[in-house]
């Protein structure tokens, strides 16, 4: 039986702390996660990478790595103290971040990375879950969005910083530096925070009572939901557009634009992270306006702000100056990112309440092979592809990727119809 041995906190103060302190957590995930995409240049540089080859540690090698852990790590996150599991797993990915700086190759680099990848796998769905049942309905979507933004402040601190640290103390140095905030954090958590135990959802039904946090429990899920499926597949269409982004903007602005490694650090960080949390607490908070069937709202929205962001994208990677691609660029996020929060809380109100944790834990893997496992990959194919062709082939290959946001927008939009005609 999964641990439920303390009842659901009523009181604000420690549900908001609560939010705080998982906020932090994840914003170190992301920092984590972004070291990689933010030295670009410089691991390029040193290790001899092509796009394809930099996309490929970037993107597929993290990944698959991420979504081997999550399965085992989806399993105890229903069945063990979600607050211990979330502190030791902060611990062991701030460890191989450490021991990333050590790397001589690329295949030690990698090793490291896929060490950091199998950590973090579990961290957001522990994070999402401890939310889930923190946060009553009526609080989680706006209680999901804050927590999105997140990945806002990450960017910004990453990108902002590592080129200017990486300047001075070069990219081994910017990789001991991150390292050592997740060491502090995983005590902290240890020693304040509580897990709460589990809360039903308005989404549970008879037959949710006898599933057990598993992979047939997940394909039970999947194809009793078919609005479920079609929010996954948006999501990681849209995910792989913001990927394949993340992971060649610095080197975009240094290549294309002829930014130093620092400028383009601060520019891709002021732009992506003010766009990313505008966007994502908008979308959050305005599906929490009304209570009438705010899950179809949400699935709405998802799909029209993905339809816009198309256009900005592809103008901001083609644009002949650097302001037009910066203004472009911000523009873009504002409104691609808005499907971050809004899938999140669909998930989270589709998911079984015995196997939330589970469930997350393995929409999570999907979301992270299909999305940011092919996002980096294949803007880096695209622009080696280009080369030759064209003068400037990481344009194309970046333009080339937004090409799949008309495809998530399509999906959102199914999702939205069958919530429409079947709301809870």
């Amino acid at each position: 039986m999964p641990p439920s041995h303390r009842a659901v906190p009523d009181a604000a103060p420690e549900r908001w702390y609560a939010l705080g302190v998982l906020f932090g957590v994840s914003v170190l995930n992301t920092v984590d996660k972004s070291l990689v995409p933010a030295l670009a240049a410089p691991l390029q540089r040193e290790f001899q990478l092509s796009d394809a080859e930099f996309g490929l540690l970037a993107g597929t090698i993290f990944s698959t790595a991420y979504a081997l852990a999550a399965i085992p790590l989806g399993l105890l996150i229903d069945r063990v103290e979600r607050t211990r599991l979330l502190a030791a797993l902060l611990g062991l990915w701030s460890f191989f971040t450490l021991l990333g700086a050590r790397a001589g190759s690329f295949f030690e680099l990698a090793l490291c990375r896929l060490g950091v990848a199998a950590a973090e796998s579990g961290g957001n769905p522990t994070s999402l879950a401890l939310i889930a049942d923190y946060f009553p309905p009526r609080e989680r979507g706006r209680a999901v969005a804050i927590f999105s933004t997140n990945a806002a402040l990450a960017s910004l601190f990453t990108f902002s910083a590592a080129g200017l640290l990486a300047e001075r103390w070069g990219w081994r140095g910017v990789f001991m530096a991150a390292s050592i905030p997740g060491f502090l954090l995983a005590i902290l958590i240890l020693v304040t925070l509580r897990d709460p135990g589990r809360r039903p959802n308005s989404f549970q039904t008879p037959t949710d009572d006898a599933l057990t946090p598993g992979i047939r429990s997940l394909l039970r899920t999947l194809s009793g939901q078919p609005r479920l499926l079609w929010i996954l597949i948006g999501a990681i269409f849209a995910i792989a557009v913001q990927a394949g982004c993340g992971a060649f903007i610095t080197a975009f602005f240094v290549r294309v634009h002829e930014f130093s490694l620092a400028q383009a650090g601060i520019a891709s960080g002021l732009v992506l992270s003010f766009g990313f949390a505008i966007g994502t607490v908008a979308g959050g908070f305005l599906t929490d306006r009304k209570p009438e069937n705010p899950q179809q709202r949400a699935a709405d929205l998802a799909a029209r702000t993905a339809l816009l962001a198309t256009p900005f994208g592809l103008v901001a990677f083609l644009a002949p100056n650097p302001s037009a691609a910066l203004a472009m660029l911000f523009t873009f996020q504002l409104f691609a990112s808005c499907y971050y929060g809004l899938s999140l809380r669909l998930l989270l109100d589709l998911s079984p309440q015995s196997v939330r944790g589970a469930t997350m834990t393995y929409l999570t893997l999907v979301l992270n092979l299909g999305g940011y496992g092919l996002g980096p990959l294949i803007t880096g194919i695209l622009s080696d592809a280009a080369a030759g062709q064209v003068a400037e082939p990481l344009r194309a290959g970046l333009a080339g990727t937004m090409l799949m946001l008309p495809l998530a927008a399509y999906c959102f939009r199914c999702a939205s119809a069958r919530l429409a005609v079947a709301a809870p």
